[in-house]
């Protein structure tokens, strides 16, 4: 039986990871059914609408930012290697937090201005809220 037929079929059994080659068990806290890879992260763009697994495209989604919605949680935004569609799936329990993390950074690690700029803004801020001048 192939792994599209398993997942189309059952979408809570085990997988093997078509983008990282880890053997993958059903979630067990923070969701009901695995859309992605908790080691890499990626996915395979298996549905049209959430939870089908109509789509023919079977592209490696691979994920590419981080949203966090209004109440808090964090949701990984993936996109198709193959196709190019987007979309957003809840993070897990059990999900690579260094990668989760690693991502919602990146942001920060290519400014569209001088750092420099921000840190002294920063700076400034600090010492009018009543913080220590440490320079």
């Amino acid at each position: 039986m192939s792994r599209n037929k398993i997942l189309r079929e059952n979408p809570q059994e085990s997988f093997i990871c078509a983008s990282c080659g880890k053997g993958i068990s059903p979630i067990e806290l923070g969701g009901k059914h695995r859309n992605h890879c908790p080691h890499c992260l990626n996915s395979l763009h298996m549905d049209i609408t959430p939870g089908d697994r109509r789509s023919s495209c079977r592209g490696i989604m691979k994920p590419i930012s981080i949203y966090v919605q209004k109440n808090k949680e964090w949701s990984i935004i993936h996109k198709c290697g193959k196709c190019g569609v987007i979309r957003m799936n809840r993070i897990a329990a059990d999900d690579n937090e260094l990668l989760l993390l690693t991502m919602s950074a990146e942001p920060l690690l290519s400014l569209p201005f001088p750092s420099s700029t921000i840190l002294s803004t920063l700076h400034k801020l600090s010492i009018e809220k009543g913080g220590e001048d440490v320079y």
